[in-house]
């Protein structure tokens, strides 16, 4: 865990090439602000995906809803209940996690239907070659014509 004074030292933090599983980030900041830090970091490719949270004063409907609509995974008021927070971070972790998993999943199976259609169109080549191959993708056991002949 790294902690920081304000967004510009966290964003300084983050790239230096520290990858934090979850962000918590207060919203009046001294040089960086929070709305300014989130912004920061989504224009980062490595970071978009990481869950941010505010954790802040500033409680007002309006700031709730600001935040929101800028795509804030969580947003905390304080004064916070500790396990209202902890549940919070619990189930942005949790959620992450799943998004993962099922990306790394539908991956292994895109990778799989690759490897199936290349061994396939490998083995047509293959047998145009040698020229046992009808057009319906079918085998034959008589010799064809020579391809290009």
């Amino acid at each position: 865990m790294k902690v920081a004074r304000d967004g510009r030292e966290a964003l300084d933090i983050l790239e230096a090439g520290f990858t934090p599983q979850i962000i918590v980030s207060d919203i009046m900041m001294p040089r960086m602000d929070g709305y300014e830090f989130f912004d920061a970091v989504r224009q980062k490719n490595h970071l978009k995906a990481i869950p941010f949270i505010f954790l802040t004063a500033r409680g007002s409907r309006h700031d709730v809803s600001l935040a929101r609509s800028l795509g804030i995974d969580d947003y905390l008021v304080k004064p916070f209940d500790p396990e209202e927070f902890l549940i919070a971070i619990q189930n942005k972790l949790r959620r992450t996690a799943e998004i993962r998993d099922q990306a790394v999943e539908s991956m292994e199976d895109t990778r799989r239907a690759l490897v199936d259609l290349l061994s396939h169109e490998l083995r047509t080549a293959v047998d145009l070659r040698y020229g046992r191959f009808c057009a319906a993708g079918g085998r034959t056991g008589k010799s064809a014509e020579p391809v290009g002949h």
